[in-house]
């Protein structure tokens, strides 16, 4: 049977399969989508069943151990990313407000306008707009979610009541447990950003906002204790570190993987840094990493792959074309990044889902949409 929190979609290729508890994507093909069909039939699995359990999609007695997938997302035979004709992931910001004033920050732009007008019921239009895109993920994120923890919770409900797996995307400046319950209760997978595990080093690119926290509170801190409470708790968690030109280097990121494995962290994904928001404007553009950046992430999960270090690994590298991603604003719109810069608004609310399907694929790049949850950016083909 399906592991728990698995959702699988059918494509023309086979299935996408989505892992919960490792915040995953996984394309299947040829025989490894045959073991799927093969349960929906109520046939035994096959012997390709056992390496699908390795990586979580599947619940086998007895249970294999498990193993990361270290960049790993094509299962079957590929010559190149698989196409799909709707979205895997939208994006749900909770709230436009926001504790840190990150140097990178890809939705400032469309923040700053929501923050002094938010309303009471937006969370319940963001989730309308969501339900609307047929995506098997939701992340909800902002803005801050633990800054306005029931607008958080009102939210998670409405996405879970919808269909969608979701994730909850924090910078870990604020308060986890009164969203615990809700968590828990919707099997949700908790990400948190944290860039280096020197809270100095962290703060200098995720600076705190002095109109919110008061001075000396430290975004890496914050992030490591919301780790710890959240790994307490029993919740499936991811680090996610946004790479520049301030931690590309592969011995500085490397130090960083091992820092992780030694605090009990089991995904990590590594976002290259996407000239959009603030990270676009002139005085941030030295943050831009080097063009020998996508070959220094393969290598770092080539090593780590070698060395058996026990940590799943995603990298997404879309910074050269940057409207791969969908956002529902904190008022319920649905927009992407425009590939001159700016955000371009693509449905409202009351859109239906073919509106949606149509807006997404006139608009998103669906090539880099893919690539950057299937790890198109490191991934060799054929596979």
């Amino acid at each position: 049977m399906l592991a728990a929190g698995v959702v699988v979609r059918r494509e023309t290729f086979g299935h996408l399969a989505y892992v919960s508890s490792r915040d995953h994507f996984f394309a299947l093909s040829g025989a490894a989508a045959g073991v799927l069909d093969a349960l929906g039939r109520g046939e035994p699995p096959g012997p390709v069943a056992r390496s699908l359990a390795e990586f979580g999609i599947l619940d086998l007695t007895p249970a294999p151990p498990p193993r990361p997938h270290y960049g790993e997302s094509l299962i079957g035979r590929f010559d190149e990313l698989p196409a799909v004709e709707e979205p895997l992931v939208v994006n749900c910001f909770a709230t436009a407000h926001c504790p840190l004033q990150c140097r990178y920050c890809h939705a400032d732009d469309l923040m700053q306008p929501a923050r002094r007008t938010e309303t009471d019921d937006e969370p319940s239009l963001v989730a309308r707009m969501a339900a609307s895109v047929p995506a098997i993920v939701a992340v909800v994120t902002g803005g801050e979610p633990l800054y306005t923890p029931w607008r958080t919770e009102v939210l998670i409900k409405e996405l879970s009541a919808a269909g969608k797996a979701v994730v909850l995307d924090t910078s870990g400046v604020g308060e986890l447990a009164p969203l615990l319950p809700v968590l828990h209760e919707n099997r949700v997978h908790v990400r948190i950003s944290l860039d280096s595990l020197d809270p100095a080093d962290n703060d200098r690119l995720r600076v705190i906002n002095r109109s919110y926290l008061p001075l000396g509170t430290s975004a890496g801190a914050a992030a490591l204790r919301t780790l710890a409470e959240a790994a307490a708790a029993g919740l499936p968690t991811t680090v996610q570190s946004v790479v520049t030109s301030a931690n590309e280097d592969v011995s500085r990121l490397r130090a960083l993987r091992d820092g992780l494995v030694e605090l009990g962290v089991g995904n990590w994904v590594l976002h290259v840094v996407v000239p959009a928001g603030k990270a676009a404007l002139p005085r941030n553009r030295g943050l831009r990493p080097s063009p020998y950046v996508i070959p220094a992430l393969a290598e770092l999960v080539k090593m780590s792959r070698e060395e058996r270090v026990p940590l799943n690994i995603r990298v997404t590298g879309t910074h050269h074309v940057p409207n791969s991603v969908l956002l529902v604003g904190s008022r319920g719109d649905l927009y992407v990044e425009r590939e001159s810069g700016g955000k371009a608004r693509i449905a409202g609310p009351g859109a239906s889902r073919d509106e949606v399907v149509e807006a997404f694929r006139r608009h998103v790049n669906l090539v880099e949409h893919v690539s950057r949850y299937l790890n198109g950016s490191i991934q060799p083909f054929p596979r």
